[in-house]
């Protein structure tokens, strides 16, 4: 396997397409309950982007079949959700599946990433086949068929290493996917009304040792998570706000959303997934609008938070 250091992702193309899937209910463990039991069930709204390069083909080419088919996506996507949380023998998971499934929200992410990468590999893959088809004239559906898989095979042309290929937008490019997802758990914390959102970008990357497309994706593709996001929204608290004497009568509430923006790296979102339930604890139960942390550590200020008169920063 290539050094991570050595991996990246293919200059994204000129033309990008999207299959989007919005508002996919799931109910499933995804991570502890408001009462922090494990392997309870909680509603969970999902949303997946698939991007590619591109539909361009199956437009010209008049074949529907060199375009991603978004029923399968979903599809495949539910019953990979399904069997997760389900064991293949028929008995139960075990404990170290359930403790997993259930207090990870990345790993569902994953597995629906993994589903939308797999359908666009297997798609061009598909594409990559037609080549093969023997041409008949009389069916003008597989002499396109065969055109379109013709116009594919000329780009295994060599490649700079930095993988900006000139390569034409027509083609379904089978160095560029990526897969954008979304998971919403609205009752994931008693203290924070909008509950949690977990979005996790997943990319094809690359060893970068390779000078042909074919042996670049042959040998080296791998899946890299190049982003994730957790977002804690609707926490409520009444603090003392204002500076002069009768506005520090009463305590007003005050509406609190956390944002955590990162990389890939495991280390970080795997601090925040152990430290949440306590962080909105603390802040839902904070006196002021500003706060020593539990730990002793330096005062922390809330960021986009706002009060039903005003918006606070």
């Amino acid at each position: 396997m290539a050094d991570i250091a050595n991996l990246r992702p293919a200059t994204r193309p000129s033309i990008v397409d999207y299959v989007s899937l919005r508002n996919i209910n799931l109910h499933f463990p995804a991570a502890p309950d408001p009462w922090h039991r494990p392997g309870k069930s909680q509603p969970c709204t999902a949303a997946v982007k698939l991007s590619y390069s591109s539909a361009v083909a199956a437009a010209n080419a008049d074949d529907v079949s060199l375009s991603l088919d978004y029923g399968k996506l979903y599809r495949r996507i539910e019953t990979a959700v399904r069997d997760s949380v389900k064991p293949q023998d028929g008995g139960r998971l075990s404990q170290a599946a359930e403790v997993t499934l259930s207090n990870d929200v990345r790993v569902i992410a994953g597995l629906i990433a993994s589903c939308g990468l797999g359908l666009l590999d297997e798609t061009i893959a598909g594409v990559r086949r037609m080549d093969h088809i023997q041409a008949y004239p009389e069916s003008p559906s597989r002499r396109r068929a065969s055109q379109a898989s013709r116009r594919l095979s000329g780009v295994s042309a060599s490649v700079p290493k930095n993988f900006q290929s000139a390569t034409s937008p027509e083609v379904l490019n089978d160095m560029f996917g990526e897969c954008e997802v979304l998971l919403h758990l609205p009752n994931a914390h008693l203290r924070a009304e909008g509950g949690l959102s977990f979005r996790t970008v997943q990319t094809w990357v690359y060893a970068d040792d390779s000078a042909s497309l074919e042996n670049v994706v042959e040998s080296s593709r791998q899946v890299a998570i190049v982003e994730q996001e957790f977002r804690v929204e609707g926490i409520r608290c009444h603090c003392i706000l204002g500076v002069n004497s009768h506005e520090r009568i009463e305590k007003q509430a005050v509406i609190i959303t956390l944002d955590f923006r990162g990389s890939g790296e495991v280390a970080w979102a795997s601090t925040f997934l152990n430290t949440y339930q306590e962080m909105v604890r603390t802040i839902a139960e904070v006196k002021s609008g500003k706060h020593v942390l539990p730990n002793g550590g330096s005062p922390c200020y809330f960021h986009r938070s706002h009060s039903y008169d005003g918006l606070w920063q």
